[in-house]
């Protein structure tokens, strides 16, 4: 498979099969992305897809190939943050304000995702070098050497990102509400 950055140059040449490659690569760590600011699975979906988009559209801009998983994140966290803001303006039935924060109610998640919801809340405050490869990891399923691959790092680098991320989930999942 190729890395990441053979895929974006690629994809700068106008080859929508590398940027496909791309956008199935980095679609579901884009989604978590949304979903942990949004709280809604498909309004996370449309904005992913909507970053995707704007990626395309800018993809010459892109100075690092091979930063294209973190600069995706940037675009997808930045389009869910507007939304939710739009959202807030005059919040919509169904949502609840939480924090400053608006989620979706409970009866209006997808169950599957229920469980997993205080996860992906903590994972929006990973640093996005991190939040990728861990999502990469344990949602996409992906292995340490694949990520490697994908994102042109060392293996070693990827293990100590995934290893700092996982440290810094559990101490923020096992604090205790002051």
């Amino acid at each position: 498979m190729p890395s990441t950055e053979e895929l974006v140059k690629t994809a700068q040449l106008q080859d929508g099969s590398a940027f496909a490659e791309l956008v199935r690569c980095y679609e579901r760590a884009a989604i978590v992305t949304a979903y942990s600011v949004l709280g809604d699975f498909h309004l996370a979906q449309d904005v992913a897809q909507e970053a995707f988009v704007t990626a395309y559209q800018r993809l010459s801009q892109l100075r690092d190939a091979a930063s294209f998983g973190p600069w995706v994140l940037r675009i997808t966290r930045r389009r869910a943050l507007r939304l939710l803001r739009r959202r807030r303006v005059g919040e919509m039935p169904g949502e609840e304000s939480v924090d400053g924060r608006a989620y979706i109610a409970a009866a209006n998640r997808d169950d599957w995702m229920e469980p997993y919801a205080e996860v992906v809340q903590q994972l929006v405050r990973l640093p996005e070098h991190e939040r990728l490869v861990t999502v990469m990891r344990y949602v996409d399923g992906q292995s340490v050497s694949q990520i490697a691959d994908a994102t042109g790092k060392p293996v070693g680098t990827i293990t100590k990102q995934l290893s700092r991320a996982i440290e810094r989930l559990r101490t923020w999942l096992n604090k205790v509400p002051s």
